[in-house]
């Protein structure tokens, strides 16, 4: 049975057991659907949700009046968006049909997720440590000449020799059992010490089983917990699950923890700095919208004055495919340093918006030669150096060349 058939039973069982939801479900796809079109006609610059473009065209062939979408690869030419995403139909691009795979992953799953685990490890690390975080990594190696961006950033993430390596989450198209394997257990490049991985929208639409299993098999010191934290005389660092709590009809794609972890969090002990990991990103890629991650997130990190526990907030996050290093914010009078690094494999193009956003200090613009993707920009990762109460960041390229540090 082809995948599209296989959409359309899940989605007829669904219709039968929830018709007020599903109903629900199909105004989501319809707005999906419309903001598809009105990129491709040039009246829209994003395309949120774009991994369920083609649903509306597979499960309600009547409902849409300005007609299916396009599944052929030369039907568009592939475009670079204002955010860095590229319009068209070739493979990871916004329009792939193999993205319906994650239609099919939250059909399926829609009523039925693996049990969370609220039992979340403490590691400590040492005062002087490397760590290497790579965000939506979980690509595979899907070609091999030229090298696919996902095995470069592991050559140049291996060749940095990190105590930890940490990836922000998303493995494609689905998070599915085979695709974790392949696409993340088998080849992720480990650090020394131990290596760590997120949840995410992408591992939800199969309702997280796979990824949890992941943990058993590969990531086994996360104690098969979706967040965590490591700590040392001065830092923490704090992986958080903004996926599994994320709304489902909003197809999981806005970042939550949940009050397990918000209660978690508050507990954690002050310490010089305190460095966040989500998948899911706090502010908007031009670093100018706060989302409701952010505030659910910082709340937890004051003390009884409303204060501050720490004296300097990091945080990374991905979900957006593209990498930005933002200005300092401030929280309670302190500085916030964000980052966005969700470009570890899928390919993206010059982010024209953030030419001229204010709170970017830096984002990539350097083509990476690709032959297959011309208009690609090099795709890359973060090392974070702790070194006593010091830190040292640096974003590297997947050729391992140093494109930004502070």
């Amino acid at each position: 049975m082809n995948l599209e058939q296989r959409i359309k039973n899940a989605n007829k069982k669904f219709q039968d057991n929830d018709k007020d939801n599903h109903a629900h479900f199909l105004n989501l796809l319809e707005n999906i659907h419309n903001n598809a079109w009105d990129v491709i006609e040039g009246k829209k610059s994003h395309l949120a949700g774009s991994e369920f473009a083609h649903a509306l065209s597979i499960i309600s062939e009547n409902r849409s009046v300005r007609g299916e979408l396009e599944k052929d690869k030369v039907a568009l030419e592939t475009q670079v968006l204002g955010d860095g995403s590229l319009l068209g139909f070739n493979k990871w691009e916004l329009l792939d049909p193999g993205w319906d795979e994650a239609l099919l992953g939250w059909l399926v799953h829609i009523e039925c997720q693996a049990p969370f685990n609220s039992n979340p490890v403490n590691m400590k690390i040492p005062n002087h440590v490397k760590i290497n975080i790579a965000g939506d990594w979980g690509t595979g190696y899907w070609r091999n000449t030229p090298l696919s961006p996902a095995e470069n950033v592991a050559n140049a993430m291996l060749a940095k020799d990190a105590d930890i390596s940490i990836h922000l989450g998303d493995v494609y198209y689905a998070g599915t059992s085979e695709q974790e394997t392949n696409n993340l257990i088998d080849i992720w490049p480990d650090g020394k010490l131990a290596s760590f991985t997120l949840n995410s929208n992408h591992e939800m639409y199969d309702g997280a089983f796979s990824y949890f299993e992941a943990l058993k098999q590969k990531f086994t010191q996360q104690n098969q917990c979706s967040y965590f934290s490591l700590e040392n005389d001065d830092w923490l660092v704090v992986g958080l699950d903004s996926a599994y709590y994320s709304d489902k009809w909003k197809l999981f794609m806005e970042g939550e923890i949940g009050e397990q972890q918000q209660s978690w969090l508050k507990g954690l002990p002050a310490k010089k700095g305190i460095i966040l990991l989500s998948h899911h990103n706090a502010y908007d890629l031009n670093g100018e919208e706060q989302q409701k991650l952010y505030k659910e997130v910082m709340e937890q990190l004051k003390d009884q004055n409303n204060q501050l526990r720490y004296e300097q907030v990091f945080w990374y996050w991905g979900h957006l495919h593209n990498v930005a290093s933002y200005k300092p914010m401030s929280f309670c009078d302190k500085p916030v340093l964000t980052r966005c690094v969700g470009h570890a494999a899928v390919p993206y193009g010059n982010a024209t918006d953030l030419e001229k956003a204010t709170k970017v200090s830096w984002y990539e613009t350097e083509r990476a030669n690709d032959p297959d993707i011309p208009v690609r920009v090099l795709n890359g990762f973060v090392e974070v150096t702790l070194s006593d109460n010091t830190l040292k960041e640096v974003l590297i390229d997947e050729n391992g060349t140093i494109k930004w540090q502070q």
